[in-house]
């Protein structure tokens, strides 16, 4: 038994002289991008083809309004008239995000290197190291040269939720938000610990760097007031004044977003605060959970996307999140009560829910939410090794069990769990791929409509076919037609040039297919669109309020040539014949690219 104890007491000690080195920062950070490796064989991917269009100089677009998606209204009728826009998307649909400084690194890409996606892959490795880096760095200046900054540093680096980021170039701009909005609070660290004016500076400047880079620079401000709160010990008047330079920066920011008319409106996917208030606050404790339950399990956010939003598999989820988010608040309780710095992280981490809660939940918005995460795990884990958590014993025996499952999950499940999701990832851009080149190429194609009867979704599967087909100057539809977003479809041929869709599980059966429609955009029975080529009226709502039957009427006969129908089955576009005049033909729900 001596011996046994003397080993593991020489364990521990090599454990904490690795953890306390003080090149442990370097090594987290390199093992951070060798964890994710297999990113750089990720070529482009969804959201990449449509940026690369811009990038390269095609479309209407310039290449520094990469972000730039849906402008206004005569935009958005162009591309319904094309079909790159769906008859059901809003009028007012917006989407336009100001992160120039990202696009500013896609754009070196695409000077140096415009055909080599490794090369971008490798850059994007790059920033994940470097925002890796200053984690570890911060953790060490508010938690010391210790064991506790070590192990909350490695886990960061191994963190799953890295995945997405590091192998999809589109979403780079969460890593280089993450590395300034760390280097900045670095910066107030130091110069609040050390009182050099200088590091006061550059915390304002990596602050407004951050916020350029993405709307996920907004967590910065969240951790520097979380940080003036808690950890300062001065009077509170004192300690706001000391982020009056950080407030300009935020109202300047909030002044160029505003008067640039960036934002989101008019999607059922993205909330913006600013133009639907209670409608973000409804979605907000929703979201927050499931983002919580992205963190902290091995289940990712967007699985909350996979099932139908009255579905009671959704029900399900969603009672999940929260039973996952009372037992964190539980676990942590007795150590943010007792620890002013547990208390920074934990606020820190509530309050960096805030601008990702404008978004569809997903595990690739987590940087921040991790950063204060992590090092609560880490001090949590110390204060049990140590005797120091306050709370009965069963209490006490409950977060021992707790804090070991969330040590293997994310030391060990962690980095493969990471693995997983860039195969994960790979696989749906290559049924992306797959589903593109199942679209027709031939000549007569320029002549036609091409007319989709159930495409389960219209971003990935509808408006990818204009960018791809554009990339490799292949002949296009004359339109696009999608007659559904996805589910049971029942299709009743009821006039020579018409069809009658009813949706059997609502028209829209997932959370992503509202993408372009706001749920307070409603339909009205009789609702009328026009479009070159095809008349639609929705007939019926259902109890949701959303098209239940739908008529489509088309200026010839549904069998004129002019006419290429197409339906979704097993992963790919396949020829389709509209049924006899009288016949109604049921059409099952199809999984799309994401499974």
């Amino acid at each position: 038994m001596e011996n046994q104890a003397s080993w593991l007491r020489r364990a521990a000690d090599a454990i904490e002289a690795i953890l306390t080195h003080r090149r442990f920062p370097i090594v987290v950070a390199i093992l951070s991008a060798i964890a994710m490796l297999p990113a750089l064989t990720g070529g482009w991917q969804l959201d990449d083809y449509f940026q690369r269009i811009t990038l390269l100089g095609h479309g209407d677009a310039r290449p520094i309004d990469t972000f730039i998606q849906y402008i206004d209204r005569a935009h958005n009728l162009k591309q319904m008239d094309s079909g790159t826009l769906p008859w059901w998307a809003s009028l007012d649909l917006h989407q336009a995000f100001l992160r120039y400084a990202s696009t500013l690194t896609m754009m070196l890409d695409y000077r140096l290197w415009p055909n080599h996606p490794a090369l971008m892959h490798l850059h994007s490795l790059l920033w994940l190291s470097a925002a890796v880096l200053v984690a570890a760095l911060l953790y060490r200046e508010v938690l010391g040269a210790t064991w506790i900054a070590g192990l909350a540093a490695l886990m960061y680096a191994m963190d799953g939720a890295h995945a997405v980021p590091a192998e999809y170039l589109a979403n780079r701009n969460a890593l280089i938000a993450c590395c300034f909005g760390f280097l900045s609070l670095l910066a107030f660290v130091r110069w609040r610990k050390l009182g050099d004016r200088r590091t006061r500076w550059l915390s304002v400047l990596m602050l407004a760097l951050s916020l350029s880079a993405g709307e996920m620079g907004l967590a910065t401000a969240a951790y520097l007031f979380s940080y003036a709160l808690t950890v300062d010990r001065d009077a509170i008047r004192a300690r706001l004044m000391r982020l009056l330079p950080h407030g300009g920066v935020l109202v300047a920011w909030a002044l160029i977003y505003k008067l640039g008319n960036f934002g989101s409106q008019g999607s059922g996917f993205y909330l913006d605060p600013l133009h639907n208030p209670l409608g973000f606050a409804v979605s907000f404790c929703q979201r927050a959970a499931f983002l919580l339950m992205g963190q902290w399990t091995p289940i990712p956010a967007e699985m909350s996307m996979a099932y139908a939003p009255s579905s009671s598999a959704a029900l399900h989820m969603s009672l999940f999140s929260f039973a996952i988010a009372a037992i964190v608040a539980v676990l942590f309780i007795p150590l943010i009560v007792r620890d002013r710095v547990a208390r920074f992280w934990g606020l820190g981490v509530l309050l960096s829910l805030i601008p990702i809660g404008a978004v569809g939940p997903e595990n690739r918005l987590l940087g921040f939410v991790g950063l204060g995460s992590m090092a609560l795990l880490a001090q949590l884990t110390q204060a049990l090794c140590e005797g120091s958590y306050v709370a009965p014993r069963v209490w006490t025996g409950f977060a021992w069990a707790a804090t070991l499952v969330l040590l293997l999950i994310h030391l060990i499940a962690a980095p493969l769990l990471g693995i997983a999701r860039i195969d994960y990832q790979a696989n749906v851009s290559s049924r992306m791929d797959r589903a593109m080149a199942s679209v027709p190429s031939d000549p007569p194609i320029a002549s036609q409509d091409l007319v989709l009867i159930n495409p389960p979704d219209h971003i990935y599967l509808v408006t990818a076919i204009w960018a791809v087909k554009h990339l490799e100057n292949l002949p296009m539809p004359r339109h696009l037609r999608a007659l559904s977003s996805g589910g049971p479809l029942e299709v009743t041929r009821v006039g020579p040039r018409s069809l009658r869709v009813r949706f059997l599980s609502g028209f829209f059966p997932t959370a992503f297919s509202r993408f372009v429609r706001s749920q307070n955009d409603r339909f009205s029975p009789g609702q009328h669109f026009e479009l070159p080529g095809l008349s639609i009226v929705v007939e019926s709502l259902d109890a949701q309020g959303d098209p239940e039957r739908v008529l489509y009427e088309f200026p010839v006969p549904l069998e004129d040539s002019s006419l290429r129908w197409m339906r979704w089955q097993d992963g790919a576009y396949v020829p389709w014949s509209p049924p006899a005049l009288g016949h109604t033909e049921k059409l099952p729900a199809e999984s799309g690219i994401f499974g």
